[in-house]
């Protein structure tokens, strides 16, 4: 199974854009998926489906799941309950806030339910933002935890880190620190199932205009911090050329696209043009059918990952950030911990040994920042 997730800048054109290649692939014989994990489920939206729990069939060979994340939270605390016995008074998942960003983590417990039965799931993630946010969400909880009682086991695991940690360990049931270090411990595991490079990529809707090229610019590369494989750009929805009257936007659209062009020429550039929604799976299958003109819909070999910790002979991090202006990178040394941070987005990377304690130096190659102790 290949994952395709959609994101993009704020609107509908990501969950056109997922919906159009699922169904694109359908037609081509591949059995695929619509997977929505937004809020507003917009593709869901195209076949007058709302949230459910399974996937529906809407074509030969295309199904969509729109993701209802409140009774998947449920759901997974019932089951986390009984697996770990939490202890203190009794919760029902109807009680429990919805975290922002869950929703990405949630989907990818169910969609490996699903793996086996399909070939393509293509995830409207929508706005790149909020993917972003969720993907810095197990950052969050592993420094809170660090803080707090220090960490035991798992990624970041540290001795001395429970050694100055905030609460005493000897005050605190050990029962209910184990069931949390291990809710972090899995947390992690399922966002490395996520950025897993084998099977899941992205593809960027970019908006064509001056402030959609400006969040590009930040997104992409953030992105890729994340671990995420920036594979293809999408670029829509474009408007027809030819219309007097439309002059100024047509000569935008052009920029924007020579600029992301010049900028990304190492990927793909596909055009989406701007059509009425679709509201059924041909529809679909049409816009997806222009978008891949020239080639298919189906994910290429993978490449190595765009973010690589790497160890002993030679310890060094190299993160692949295209397009990144230096005014926007931020680098800082916090314990095991290098933060690196593009723009408004931070990433907090576990150094691989070698690397922790010593000074460190960072150098740019191309696209690639690359960090290495001064030693070296």
């Amino acid at each position: 199974m290949q994952m395709l997730i959609f994101t993009g800048s704020a609107g509908g054109a990501t969950a056109t854009a997922a919906a159009a290649t699922a169904a694109a692939a359908a037609a081509a014989g591949s059995r695929a998926m619509i997977a929505s994990i937004g809020p507003s489920h917009s593709a869901g939206a195209m076949s007058n489906i709302g949230p459910s729990g399974a996937p529906q069939l809407i074509a030969p060979g295309l199904t969509l799941w729109s993701l209802d994340a409140l009774d998947d939270l449920g759901a997974l605390w019932g089951t986390l309950r009984v697996r770990t016995s939490l202890p203190g008074p009794p919760l029902s998942g109807e009680e429990l806030p919805l975290i922002p960003g869950s929703d990405l983590f949630l989907a990818v417990a169910r969609l490996r339910h699903f793996a086996a039965s399909y070939d393509l799931i293509c995830v409207d993630a929508g706005q790149h933002d909020g993917l972003l946010r969720a993907l810095g969400v197990p950052d969050t909880f592993r420094w809170l935890l660090r803080l707090l009682i220090g960490l035991d086991r798992g990624p970041g695991r540290s001795s001395a880190s429970q050694a100055r940690a905030l609460m005493p360990a000897a005050l605190i049931p050990s029962d209910w620190i184990g069931t949390v270090q291990n809710a972090r411990v899995q947390l992690e595991h399922l966002r490395s199932e996520v950025l897993d490079p084998a099977q899941t990529r992205v593809r960027y809707v970019l908006r064509p205009d001056r402030g959609g090229l400006g969040e590009a610019l930040l997104a992409l590369p953030a992105l890729q911090l994340f671990g995420l494989s920036v594979e293809q750009l999408i670029i829509g929805p474009l408007l027809p050329e030819g219309h007097a009257a439309l002059a100024p936007m047509l000569a935008e659209q052009r920029q924007v696209m020579a600029d992301a062009a010049q900028v990304w020429g190492q990927l793909p550039l596909r055009r989406m043009d701007a059509a009425a929604t679709p509201d059924d799976a041909s529809g679909m299958a049409v816009i997806g059918a222009a978008i891949y003109a020239g080639g298919g819909p189906l994910p290429g070999p993978a490449s190595q990952p765009p973010l690589r910790v790497i160890g002993q002979p030679d310890p060094h991090v190299a993160i692949d950030l295209p397009g990144l202006h230096r005014e926007a990178l931020g680098l800082t040394i916090s314990g095991d911990e290098l933060i690196v941070r593009v723009g408004p987005y931070r990433r907090h990377i576990l150094m691989p040994e070698g690397l922790r304690g010593t000074a460190i130096r960072a150098a740019r190659q191309g696209d690639t920042l690359i960090i290495r102790s001064r030693e070296r």
